[in-house]
Order: C-alpha cells, then sequence, then structure tokens
C-alpha cells in the first residue's frame, strides 16, 4: 500500500514538473530578511522558492541561515520538515540502509515538495506583480534563543518588481505568529529572483 502511495505521488510530481517547466513557473530568490522579536532582531540570508500551481498561486518554500538577537545560529526552514524529522526518526523502517531501502532519499524527495504555505498573486501592471502570503507550516530553530525549533505563521505581502520577463526585485514583509506562546513579531526583506 505504501508504495502505491508513493507510485501515485511520483506520477503527481512529474505531470506538475511537466506543467512548471512548459509554463517557466519556478521562481528561485535568492534573499535576506531582517525579523523584530523579543526586543531584538534576527538577521537571516538564504533562499526562497515559489512553485505556481497557476497563475494566481504559488507554493512557498523558504531556508534561510542567520543569526538571533543573541548572536547564535538562527534557521528558518518549511516547517514540513520538522515534522517529516519527527516522523522517520520514530518509524525505523524509513532509517534502515538496506539496499531496497531509500528511506532518507524519501525524507529529502518530501521535504522538497511539502510547502510552507500558498501564495496570491495579482498583476496590476506588467512590471509589477503583488502576492499576499500566508505561511502556516514554518519552522524556526532558535528564534527563542533556546536552541529549539518553533513552528510559526507567517502573513505578509511580496511586492515583485520585474524589469524583464524573467527576473524581478522582491520586497516583502509581514509578521511572524509562534504557535506555542502566542507571540508575535515582524520581518522586512528583499530578495532577487529568476524564473525557470
Amino acid at each position: 500500500m505504501k508504495k502505491l502511495g508513493w507510485l501515485g505521488i511520483f506520477i503527481l510530481l512529474i505531470n506538475l514538473s511537466s506543467y512548471s517547466q512548459r509554463r517557466g513557473d519556478i521562481r528561485v530568490s535568492a534573499m535576506s530578511e531582517i525579523s523584530f522579536f523579543n526586543s531584538g532582531t534576527l538577521t537571516s540570508y538564504g533562499l526562497s522558492g515559489e512553485y505556481f500551481i497557476h497563475r494566481n498561486f504559488s507554493l512557498n518554500y523558504q531556508y534561510t541561515l542567520g543569526v538571533n538577537q543573541s548572536n547564535n545560529t538562527y534557521i528558518h526552514y518549511p516547517g514540513a520538515v520538522a515534522g517529516l524529522i519527527e516522523m522517520f526518526r520514530a518509524d525505523p523502517y524509513f532509517l534502515t540502509s538496506g539496499a531496497d531501502d531509500n528511506g532518507w532519499a524519501y525524507l529529502l524527495f518530501l521535504t522538497i515538495i511539502i510547502p510552507e504555505g500558498i501564495s496570491f498573486h495579482t498583476y496590476p501592471r506588467d512590471w509589477l506583480e503583488l502576492a499576499p502570503f500566508v505561511n502556516p507550516f514554518s519552522t524556526d530553530y532558535n528564534i527563542m534563543g533556546n536552541m529549539r525549533s518553533t513552528i510559526t505563521l507567517s502573513v505578509g505581502m511580496k511586492m515583485h518588481i520585474k524589469p524583464t520577463e524573467s527576473f524581478s526585485i522582491s520586497p516583502h514583509f509581514g509578521l511572524k505568529h509562534i504557535y506555542s506562546n502566542g507571540k508575535v513579531g515582524n520581518f522586512f526583506g528583499i530578495g532577487m529572483g529568476w524564473f525557470f
């Protein structure tokens, strides 16, 4: 039954991948972000990705590394990654290294396809794209200075200024909410993105 499920997911992704590559609907951005949280700032740099499932909707991914308020390591990544790591740690099937088992390959594969949120895209001008987003499945490592991963919710707006069809400059801003304690902070950032 598991193999049938994996086969279904694989076929779906092949279909979406071919659709995406036909239309050039993958945007990858190098980015920088500053968050104001717990009476301090967190600075991070990394990559964000948008996979367009429709002209007006994209799935969001973000992987950044930086420093928190205490100048310690801070990492942001999709929340599904944390959940999947726990699932794989709990089920020894995925951790064995036999010749017929590709457990870690499954983990890598799933962390790439499960997004942290979704954006809605509008196009008021040819050179301008506005994209409000909600990311309910984000994870921030060491955001509280406690060396732990924390699931967070982010809501905000991206503005894509497009000097060319394949390149964009993308400032963004929003609010970040920690589910476990209810604390809220805000963030600002900018990225440079390319369509593939």
